[in-house]
């Protein structure tokens, strides 16, 4: 019985939340088969670089002592200490036009072959002095069956980073290191980037118009933060700008970008009014901060990004944990597919966001002498599959929060036209009448008209015929009077029963309406040949006319009801004419 009640509630979870489960499944399957192909098609051959793993490192420390290592994985301990990597080069490869290139993060960087320097990087950048540095070394044909040695003086008192296995290449092709093991993801984030770009500046415009934009435009900016920091932190901003100031200011605009955008795009997911408040003015005290220090950059006041960096970093961790705590505890009595797919996502991003920030704090300190599922293990690029996947959590969620709102919308529209409509005809029902000749009034016009109609005969035809060809009767006058109406300005209703109203902009078109509606009626009366009399009783009056007839000191109190009114009055004319002449006919 437990096995059978467990199975059963498996069942109505699957069921209650299948779109959410196909719509994650279509993503990976969708995902899967891009990898396959960008794998295929965009991957970097093989047979175009050779991987040096066949190294040997020293660190020399502040007292005198030396590390040594025998592989790319080792470690420092202080931005004192000297680093010297050994880069053998077999005699086969020996080929003109090659350069090793490898990544390393905020230090000074010297190529030698025996005393000979060959390239230096990270002493000429005046703005910024961390960031992935780019190392692209040019190798002399005499190195061949030699090796390449390379003098590193780290900035920084740890790895922040493991270091990556140096990479030969020819020259000219070594533009597409950065992307080498990346092929897949890196198209990914590059239109992930252009996407939410795009989509800043879309809902940018729709801010003040449309309830979901302004949580779309803070969304849009998140992921343009986390894909623009990865980019940079990766080094595959180089790609983009092959520069290293351009690559660094993608990790630091990125990472300054996430301190506002995310307490902000967090406030609109959470129903805890204290929680949502603070998110917002922290948000907003952090954005000025952000426009700040980008203003700052741009104009040459000597602003760097780095001065505070550790001070930012600590900013960053403390808005990123309260905002996936306010998106994880929302607080919402009520949930929809949008915070299911938020609430569970954001599950297995916080377990890959766990296993990354072990892996970071690991990798500075793993080396080839510790074990191989730990050498593995730091590796392993987590941080890939963490944005990744929150990205599609987060514009997932959105999508089926716009759709639920769009869905709303839909609703209301659908419950307010069955309230202003009347069912037998499709015209404006009394009420709908009532609210639009309210607004007439509060409009100030004065050129229009109005038409109030009376069906003839439709209590007769009711009697003889049925209440069928009774509601045919009027349905006969409601299309006559929405064929003659489609091309003038105005709106018309039923005021009930056998009575119609219409108004018509400007005044000087209500005769070719009059005629038009006659005609029609005349038209259909002779193809149908319905076994009942079809006519109507019509008076119009214009607002002008009306306002002819009173004093001056009174017009301003004129209304469409006056106007209503005098139409009616000249309606009763009309049926008693059309009567007086039916029965001079019958007494003839």
């Amino acid at each position: 019985m437990w096995i059978f009640g467990a199975e059963m509630r498996n069942n109505s979870f699957i069921k209650k939340h299948q779109t959410v489960i196909l719509l994650f499944l279509s993503i990976l399957v969708g995902l899967l088969v891009m990898r396959y192909i960008l794998s295929d098609v965009g991957r970097v051959p093989k047979s175009d670089y050779k991987v040096l793993k066949n190294m040997s490192v020293e660190v020399q420390h502040e007292d005198g002592s030396v590390d040594n290592f025998q592989s790319y994985l080792f470690n420092f301990s202080s931005r004192k200490d000297h680093i010297i990597m050994h880069l053998p080069l077999e005699s086969d490869w020996k080929a003109e036009y090659q350069t090793i290139n490898f990544f390393f993060y905020n230090s000074v960087v010297k190529a030698y072959y025996k005393d000979q320097l060959l390239v230096s990087y990270g002493e000429n950048l005046k703005r910024h002095m961390i960031g992935h540095l780019k190392i692209s070394i040019p190798v002399p044909l005499e190195a061949y069956g030699d090796e390449i040695r390379v003098e590193i003086d780290p900035q920084l008192d740890i790895l922040e980073d493991n270091f990556d296995v140096p990479i030969l290449m020819f020259r000219g092709t070594e533009f597409y290191y950065p992307m080498i093991s990346q092929e897949t993801t890196y198209p990914i984030f590059v239109m992930t980037l252009i996407g939410s770009f795009i989509g800043i500046i879309i809902f940018a415009f729709f801010f003040k118009t449309h309830v979901y934009a302004s949580e779309g435009m803070w969304l849009f900016s998140l992921v343009f933060a986390i894909t623009l920091w990865h980019l940079g932190n990766t080094g595959l901003a180089y790609l983009l700008f092959p520069r290293e100031d351009l690559s660094a200011v993608c990790e630091y605009v990125g990472m300054y970008l996430l301190l506002p955008t995310a307490p902000l795009y967090a406030s609109y997911e959470t129903s805890r009014k204290v929680v949502r408040e603070y998110l917002r003015v922290v948000g907003t005290i952090f954005l000025a901060f952000f426009l700040l220090c980008l203003i700052l950059y741009i104009f040459p006041t000597g602003f760097q990004y780095t001065g505070h960096l550790r001070l930012v970093q600590t900013a960053q961790i403390v808005m990123v944990f309260s905002s996936m705590a306010s998106l994880l505890f929302p607080g919402k009595k009520i949930k929809n597919n949008s915070d299911y797919i938020l609430g569970y996502g954001l599950v297995f991003v916080a377990v890959f966001g766990i296993l990354e920030q072990i892996r970071i704090i690991l990798a500075g300190s793993i080396t080839e002498k510790w074990p191989g599922f730990l050498q593995s293990f730091v590796t392993t690029g987590f941080s890939k599959i963490l944005i990744l996947l929150l990205i599609i959590v987060f514009i997932t969620s959105y999508v089926f929060k716009v759709i639920l709102i769009a869905q709303a919308g839909i609703e209301e529209k659908h419950l307010k036209y069955l309230a202003y409509t009347d069912r037998l005809t499709g015209l404006g029902n009394r009420q709908y009448l009532q609210d639009q000749l309210e607004v007439l009034d509060h409009s100030k016009k004065k050129d229009y008209a109005a038409i109030f109609m009376d069906i003839n005969d439709l209590k007769l035809t009711n009697d003889l015929y049925g209440h069928e060809s009774g509601d045919r009767l009027i349905q006969m006058v409601a299309e006559a009077i929405q064929d003659a109406m489609a091309e003038v300005e105005g709106f018309s209703g039923r005021n009930g029963g056998d009575e119609f109203v219409c108004i018509v902009f400007p005044a000087s078109a209500v005769f070719e309406v009059e005629n038009k509606i006659k005609e029609y009626l005349r038209n259909t009366k002779e193809k149908q040949n319905p076994p009942f009399p079809v006519s109507i009783s019509m008076g119009s009056a214009s607002y002008r006319e009306v306002a002819e007839k009173i004093p001056m000191e009174k017009r301003e109190h004129l209304t469409v009801s006056h106007v209503i009114r005098q139409a009616d009055g000249k309606m009763y004319d009309d049926k008693y004419r059309m009567k007086k002449s039916r029965d001079q006919e019958i007494s003839f």
